[in-house]
């Protein structure tokens, strides 16, 4: 029995050839290399894996989304369980699993996805794992690092630059590695302030505060367009402020701020970070109120989620996040996609 009469009957098999994951790959990448690498085309095998009332379009376009059934029915195809395929898959998650289907195995490819932006994966990275094809991304910004092959790619379709090396700028590097720490003290807090950073960044008092652009940021929009480079210019002082909002964050959510504290920290923030900062600080001291009574924590674990951040979901993107307003990150080319 082939591959193909394998796929029409009820006890549904893993398929031959398997294919190795890419952190963070988008359901549409991961579904379109699994139908190539056997043989099969991708409306072939989504017609195995469940019933789709939309058109298959290319996965650099949109997001493949699937309810628990049709999952399950994937899962069993790739030869992996289910929470392994929703660890790899950020849009295998709970919150994306389509619903209101019942136990029919039901799938979607449309043309808006509900959350995060496809981003082109590091093509050294995929290399390594056998992926010599572009490969897309489901991550919540639009862009993404890879501080091991100096890279920096984004949504954009553009194929004469489709990532930017990272070598010649170290800057952007080392906050990088200064963010992912960050996320590893502060687990989702620190993906909230990150959020909260950018937005202070596209304050107007803020702006005026650098004047003309340097010149490696001019190189860069040259070639990449102002709106495309924009959050590339960002991130290095965008990680900066984080670090200092972590500075008060992490008392006040262990219950350990005082007003007085608060406004000892505004002062220090303001020296360091400089004087156009001041009244964004302020109101964002204002939305993140001290902890008034928070249960005692031991030492080295997370800060938890409390208002105004109380969800931070795995796709929520930095405009989402933000209690404070804010458009850097987010411009015309990100939907629909070039």
């Amino acid at each position: 029995m082939n591959v193909q009469e394998h796929g029409r009957c009820s006890d549904l098999r893993e398929l031959p050839l398997h294919v190795r994951f890419l952190p963070n790959e988008s359901t549409g990448s991961y579904v379109t290399r699994l139908a190539e690498r056997n043989g099969l085309s991708v409306g072939y095998l989504l017609e195995i894996v469940g019933e789709g009332k939309s058109r298959v379009v290319a996965p650099h376009l949109t997001e493949l989304y699937l309810n628990r059934p049709a999952a399950e029915r994937l899962a069993r195809l790739a030869g992996r369980p289910l929470p392994v395929l929703q660890r790899a898959l950020a849009s295998l998650g709970e919150e994306y699993l389509l619903t209101g289907s019942g136990e029919h195995p039901v799938w979607k490819w449309p043309w808006a996805v509900t959350d995060g932006y496809l981003v082109r994966a590091c093509a050294l990275c995929a290399a390594r794992r056998g992926v010599t094809e572009p490969a897309w991304l489901m991550v919540p910004d639009t862009w993404s690092v890879c501080g091991e092959h100096a890279r920096w790619t984004d949504n954009s379709r553009d194929t004469a630059w489709p990532w930017t090396d990272l070598r010649p700028w170290p800057q952007v590097l080392d906050a990088h590695r200064r963010l992912a720490c960050l996320g590893r003290r502060m687990g989702k807090v620190g993906r909230a302030l990150m959020a909260d950073a950018f937005s202070m960044m596209a304050d107007r008092q803020v702006r005026s505060l650098y004047g003309r652009a340097p010149r490696w940021f001019a190189e860069a929009a040259d070639r990449l367009g102002e709106r495309r480079a924009a959050p590339f210019l960002a991130y290095p002082e965008a990680v900066r402020v984080a670090r200092v909002l972590a500075r008060s964050e992490r008392h006040r959510l262990a219950g350990a701020l005082t007003w007085e504290e608060y406004r000892r920290w505004h002062a220090q923030a303001v020296a360091e970070l400089g004087p156009a900062f001041s009244p964004v600080l302020t109101v964002w001291m204002a939305r993140h109120q001290p902890q008034t009574s928070v249960a005692a924590r031991k030492a080295g674990v997370r800060p938890p989620l409390a208002a105004p951040h109380k969800v931070v979901g795995a796709l929520a993107s930095v405009a989402q996040l933000s209690c404070l307003p804010g458009e850097l990150g987010a411009g015309t080319f990100d939907r629909p996609y070039l």
